[in-house]
């Protein structure tokens, strides 16, 4: 008569098995969190940039407009693309590179009567 197997030491399999998945699950969860909010700082700091060429274009504030884009984007380890500024609207495209892919943000701004 054939013995039959036991099924001790399953419990462990399935437990590592859940474990795993779950790790698994997890690391893709805070790998796409981590992208996110890299793409909202970059958004932010452009939209930022964009504000203080449009400032320097009018004169509000000191200096070449797309210099300073250029000094924020290099502060903070991003690339410029673009900077234009066309009757006191600046458009500013910067670079960030995310896992390993390079993105571009673009923002624009000036007064509020000339922006379209």
């Amino acid at each position: 008569m054939p013995r039959m197997r036991s099924d001790d030491g399953s419990g462990a399999a399935g437990t590592l098995i859940l474990v795993g998945g779950v790790l698994a699950l997890s690391s893709v969860f805070f790998s796409a969190a981590a992208v996110f909010i890299e793409l909202d700082r970059a958004q932010s700091l452009t939209d930022t940039a964009a504000l203080e060429a449009a400032d320097a274009a009018s004169g509000r504030i000191a200096g070449y407009p797309c210099d300073r884009v250029e000094r924020l984007a290099k502060k903070n380890n991003y690339s410029l693309h673009s900077c234009t500024i066309s009757h006191l609207i600046s458009r500013v495209t910067l670079g960030v590179t995310v896992l390993g892919i390079e993105v571009e943000i673009r923002a624009k701004a000036g007064p509020q009567n000339l922006r379209r």
